[in-house]
């Protein structure tokens, strides 16, 4: 006996939001200034927030600020989705959201279109007026919509129920951007910075947080907020490593090929070490292998081996090694000398490394052909 299947189509819709903080607003001054979210994923593409503050000065004057959503990943066929871009007024008791704009675009391959959104989002005088810009930061939230079409099988077997992917990080997230139920208080030695965090949260993610703040879970039954101080971290880097704990990635920018990103790779490799954060170490470890240079590759050496980070250790040395005339340039830096004088035993392990290098040289070179006989 046979069968017949028919086939129908299912709409799909998936909706994913971002609050994206930008701080210390008062600052971003340049004419054409502009500033990023962290992407974020909806319907199986990456987007992000992207925001100019004084206007998008090839579209606007600086009177105005502009606001656009991008497309980050690639696409292989038609994206359609609708979307929503509007402020926060984080002032009110009640969470207020103004100046809500919502449009519909259809993105089409393999010409994305960098950016939609509004040029003249917002006045700079209304933004004043608004109420949004608190502690000199303000919140934008951004709320994407897409609606897929699916074949489905009439076969009543075949499921038409189709699970969301998980916005486990973007809820956590959201819970230090919110302060939500916030009960410590993290004051970064003699700085006059301090953060909000959650202590079930820390002592979720990193060992030494656990000991450290046993105690405060009797305060926390007893409803009393905790404040403890910190002194062997930059609140800079400590601001990052509460981001890292939270969201288990790093800031945007470190994503970028700047000193600022290498220098913040370094510190927070340190601080991974001293909060046993395994997998933030080897991240920072994975960053700074890709900013080796003549010039840095001893002082990063010379970290690897004081914080045992074996995997950082053996890309310098093969970046050291890679040939004879780079080497020669690294022993002449300061950075090497100084190396040497911390680690006198590493440079049994570079010479190591050149013998390695040399040998596989040696045998994948063709043997020269015989001379011909006389």
């Amino acid at each position: 006996m046979e069968t017949s299947k028919t086939s129908s189509t299912v709409a799909v819709v998936d909706i994913g939001e971002q609050l994206f903080k930008v701080e210390k607003h008062s600052l971003l001054t340049d004419a054409n200034a502009s500033i990023t979210s962290e992407t974020f994923r909806v319907g199986g593409h990456d987007w992000a927030i992207q925001y100019y503050p004084n206007g998008d000065a090839s579209i606007v004057d600086g009177q105005f600020m502009s606001m656009y959503i991008n497309l980050v990943s690639s696409i292989e066929s038609d994206v359609t989705a609708s979307f929503s871009l509007c402020l926060q007024d984080r002032a009110s008791q009640v969470m207020v959201e103004k100046k809500k704009r919502s449009f519909t675009k259809t993105f089409l391959p393999p010409m994305n279109p960098k950016s939609l959104g509004y040029g003249q989002f917002m006045s700079k005088d209304a933004l004043a007026a608004s109420g949004c810009l608190k502690d000199d930061c303000l919140w934008i939230k951004c709320t994407v919509e897409i609606t897929q079409l699916m074949a489905e099988d009439d076969d009543d077997h075949n499921s038409s129920i189709t699970v969301p992917p998980s916005n486990l990080s973007a809820d956590v997230r959201n819970i230090l951007e919110s302060g939500l139920k916030a009960d410590l208080t993290v004051k970064i030695g003699e700085s006059s910075r301090s953060f909000n965090a959650n202590t079930c949260v820390l002592r979720a993610r990193s060992p030494v947080f656990r000991e450290k703040l046993r105690e405060s879970m009797s305060m926390i039954e007893s409803k009393k907020r905790r404040s403890i101080c910190i002194d062997d971290i930059d609140a800079k880097v400590f601001e990052v490593l509460l981001h890292y704990i939270y969201n288990d990635c790093l800031p945007g920018f470190m994503e970028e090929a700047t000193e600022e990103a290498t220098s913040m790779a370094r510190d927070l490799l340190v601080a991974a070490h001293g909060y046993g954060i395994q997998r933030l170490r080897v991240m920072c470890e994975s960053r700074l292998s890709q900013s080796l240079d003549v010039h840095t590759v001893s002082s990063t050496l010379d970290l690897a081996e004081q914080y045992q980070c074996q995997q950082l250790k053996e890309s310098c040395l093969k970046y050291m090694a890679k040939d004879g005339q780079r080497l020669r340039a690294i022993r002449e830096t300061k950075g090497f000398k100084q190396l040497i004088k911390n680690h006198p035993v590493i440079v049994g392990d570079i010479l190591d490394k050149v013998s390695d290098k040399l040998s596989q040289q040696a045998a994948t070179t063709p043997a020269p052909a015989p001379a011909p006989a006389p």
